[in-house]
């Protein structure tokens, strides 16, 4: 009796390289990302120097003032030359840059896999364990004629406190000892909640 020996080649799943820019809010959201990369069992790095030619990159850009915005607009480019040399393989943006000029980019930049904004994230921490960002609101009311946030992440709106509650007691019961909280307008917290 013969046996039949597998030649199965086992299929590697792609390395996602997430580079951040920006405020302690983009660390947040690239966070989110992560773990939630993570928990589908994708393979995630952030900031890796190490290329290959099947990672998937994902930028996640500020577009707060025109230093970030250069910033932002030269990664993405550093990145697109990359995968057209077949270095990297995809090319994702994210992010407020890529939330406030989507067509703009999409236009300019076509080499880009695909762009969305700051509302598509979710709970890692690529910040030491013994702290994390805490976000406890997102966007901002006050119409600031130098400021764009509103443009890019919304109107103000506040996390419930049972929800909040909730994540530090998860993020205590795994070694963190401190919350930084951020948002957009921390003393405008609960007021769209709570009054």
């Amino acid at each position: 009796m013969k046996t039949k020996i597998s030649t199965m080649i086992p299929v590697v799943k792609p390395r996602i390289n997430v580079i951040t820019l920006g405020c302690s809010k983009n660390i947040h959201d690239s966070e989110v990302l992560m773990g939630q990369l993570r928990g589908n069992q994708m393979n995630v790095t952030h900031e890796a120097e190490d290329l290959d030619s099947n990672d998937i990159i994902v930028i996640n850009t500020c577009g707060f003032i025109d230093n970030a915005k250069q910033e932002s607009i030269d990664t993405i480019l550093q990145y697109s030359q990359l995968k057209d040399e077949g270095r990297v393989g995809k090319v994702i943006v994210t992010g407020c840059l890529s939330e406030r000029y989507k067509p703009e980019l999409q236009a300019e930049i076509s080499n880009v896999d695909s762009f969305f904004g700051t509302n598509d994230l979710q709970n890692l921490l690529t910040t030491p364990k013994h702290f994390a960002y805490f976000k406890i609101a997102e966007g901002c009311n006050r119409p600031c004629s130098f400021c764009a946030i509103p443009l890019m992440r919304g109107k103000h709106v506040s996390k419930p406190v049972e929800d909040l509650v909730r994540e530090a007691k998860f993020l205590a019961k795994n070694g963190t000892k401190e919350l930084i909280l951020i948002a957009q307008d921390l003393t405008y917290y609960g007021l769209d909640l709570y009054s």
